[in-house]
């Protein structure tokens, strides 16, 4: 009998959205890699769409072994078999293990991962995210009701809870706040929060305000950066200062080194424009002391018309950079254990071409 995959995200997460989706929009898993809402939260209730129909039928799709609801050449776990993707054999959670043995797709538990993502407001305006910079309103009414129901309903029984995906965790007003106000005891079971960021406003001064109890809470850090260089780096983080980023990285590194974080991730969006940074992004993921250097491929988010995102992406095999990519791949920088080539990992040492049949996004403007 041939091993199974399984996969615990549709058991575990409970993603929030507000960007590029109806705000409230509820996913089991990174919206670029599970395509299918499950509901919203600003019209159903955290217990209605955990285990409503759409939910148990995506988990069905794990335990069956089809992952017929996965978009499999995007989603870097699937591609790797790692993360949170392993033989079912192999499971050793006591959550995941009952899930697998009485084949649950109603499940008795809460989610126990929660992914803040449902304010876009951000400090830059990166051109693969949005045309323009957005500034959500710390009083925004949707944001308030997401954030009052995750609080009352889903934040009790919460292991996990993660801000952010869709804006800045230091420039959204609101997530700004809520770190700064956090209640503890509204999440007691709460082991590990994790912050996604630019890095930009990530000072000692915007640090210190946070509450202690909260800041020791804060175990794990990505920060987006999409280059090597300061002159990339102000094209794709558009807003920013490269200068600035590097001042602040030496504070983050010094809490990697003496303080709470006990992982870092420097993140790559790789393009046409970058893809020849990625060895050096690989040199700066190390001078800075981060644990992972994570690279992953360019996805539209409705900012490109067909002919730019072909451009720009040069892991697709049209793209007149293909094969330069492919070559960049070989260089040994990449044999680094820091490095996670994510869905690009089948590039390396091999001249595979994907072709644009594999990307839905080219199918429409």
């Amino acid at each position: 009998m041939t091993a199974r995959l399984f996969c615990s995200k549709p058991f575990s997460w409970f993603e929030v959205t507000g960007w590029q989706k109806p705000q409230g929009d509820v996913y089991l898993c990174c919206p670029t890699w599970l395509e299918t809402p499950v509901g919203n939260l600003q019209e159903q209730s955290v217990a209605e769409i955990w285990n409503g129909e759409k939910a148990q039928a995506i988990r069905h799709s794990i335990l069956d072994g089809s992952f017929s609801y996965c978009h499999k050449i995007r989603c870097p776990f699937l591609q790797s078999e790692s993360g949170p993707v392993q033989l079912s054999e192999d499971v050793t959670d006591p959550m995941m293990r009952m899930a697998i043995e009485q084949e649950l797709t109603d499940l008795p538990w809460g989610p126990q991962e929660i992914n803040c993502a449902f304010d876009k407001s951000c400090n830059l305006s990166c051109p693969s995210c949005r045309h323009e910079r957005i500034i959500e309103s710390d009083q925004s009414v949707p944001i308030r009701l997401i954030q009052s129901k995750l609080e009352k309903e889903a934040l009790p029984g919460a292991r996990y809870l993660y801000i952010t995906g869709s804006g800045d965790a230091f420039g959204s007003p609101f997530f700004n706040q809520w770190l700064r106000t956090m209640r503890l005891g509204d999440a007691p079971k709460l082991q590990h929060l994790h912050i996604h960021t630019n890095a930009q406003l990530w000072t000692p001064r915007m640090w210190d305000r946070i509450p202690e109890p909260v800041r020791s809470k804060i175990l794990s850090a990505e920060i987006s950066i999409d280059a090597a260089t300061a002159g990339t780096y102000v094209v794709n983080r558009r807003g920013g200062s490269f200068e600035r980023l590097m001042e602040n990285l030496e504070f983050v590194q010094s809490l990697r080194r003496d303080g709470p974080l006990k992982r870092l991730t420097f993140s790559m969006v790789v393009q046409n424009n970058n893809f020849r940074e990625m060895p050096d992004f690989v040199r700066l993921g190390l001078r800075f002391g981060a644990d992972y250097v994570y690279f992953s491929q360019l996805v539209n988010w409705g900012t490109f018309d067909d002919d730019e995102f072909r451009r720009r992406s040069v892991h697709l095999k049209g793209n007149e950079n293909h094969k330069e990519f492919l070559s960049v791949l070989d260089d040994p920088m990449f044999d680094e254990s820091v490095v996670y080539l994510g869905n690009l990992a089948r590039f390396k040492g091999q001249s595979l071409e994907v072709s644009e049949a594999e990307f839905p996004e080219l199918q429409s403007v």
